[in-house]
């Protein structure tokens, strides 16, 4: 298996950690009716030989109560269902690098003297949530989400904190960001969902948290780590340094119906 379908398996799993899916046709398909604006909690994945046709037809199906589409394509996802979603009038949103290192990331800069805490629903979760709700009220790396959309993510936070690990990040005694790292099935391990103040940017908080847990999965067996990143932000120059390389994209196709 090439390294990009690898890391595509392993963000599927991870995309689909705590849900649901219904397999329908090739299409897998998640569905949430109780947070009907939230996209990764209502989407689909096409197999790697799916009928394009019949994966639009199985989303159908499964969301009649919702006037979005949503269709997930990554390196394990055919060309042919890629240029139908273009032909369907779907929109590409803007396309995410995995990057992927295969040795241990390193630090290029002094790193900050970090301390790191778990959040579960059971400790520290409403410090953690404190810091997702000024994440999205930003919006910088999320794009500007509604209190509805905000209540949506935090509810698969939760599901996902009792199978993964949320961190908070503090610096000098203030809680300034937080990360998520879990280890997939395949041996990849996967940093995600990261957020550090606007105030305390710039001080080597997420260079420091990014080496810490790439240590950590590969301490516990993982053999590569990988993350991704917008193609127009520039925390892929910060991973890129960090010993990461761009392996693959994955880009969310999305058509609202009339």
């Amino acid at each position: 298996m090439s390294e990009a379908s690898r890391v595509a398996a392993a963000r599927r799993w991870f995309r689909l950690l705590g849900k649901t899916p219904v397999i329908d046709r090739g299409a897998i398909v998640v569905t949430d009716p109780s947070h009907p604006n939230v996209w990764n909690a209502n989407f689909a994945l096409a197999e790697p030989g799916a009928d394009p046709d019949a994966v639009i037809a199985a989303l159908d199906r499964a969301m009649p109560w919702s006037k979005w589409r949503v269709i997930v394509a990554d390196a394990l996802t055919d060309p042919a269902m890629v240029a139908t979603l273009g032909f369907e009038g779907f929109e590409q949103a803007g396309p995410l690098i995995e990057m992927l290192a295969s040795e241990s990331a390193s630090s290029l800069q002094a790193v900050a003297p970090v301390t790191l805490r778990r959040a579960t629903p059971d400790e520290h979760w409403s410090a953690f949530e404190r810091l997702v709700r000024a994440d999205h009220r930003e919006g910088l790396r999320t794009g500007p989400y509604t209190a509805e959309v905000s209540d949506g993510l935090l509810a698969t936070m939760r599901t996902r904190s009792r199978l993964c690990r949320y961190s908070i990040i503090a610096l000098d005694g203030v809680d300034v960001g937080y990360g998520l790292s879990t280890i997939c099935p395949n041996g990849l391990g996967i940093i995600d969902e990261l957020f550090t103040l606007p105030g305390w940017r710039g001080r080597g908080v997420m260079s420091a948290f990014i080496v810490a847990v790439d240590r950590e999965l590969r301490q516990a067996g993982c053999d590569g780590v990988f993350l991704d990143a917008f193609a127009d932000d520039r925390p892929r120059l910060l991973y890129a340094r960090l010993g990461f390389r761009p392996v693959a994209i994955t880009c969310r196709w999305t058509r609202k119906l009339p």
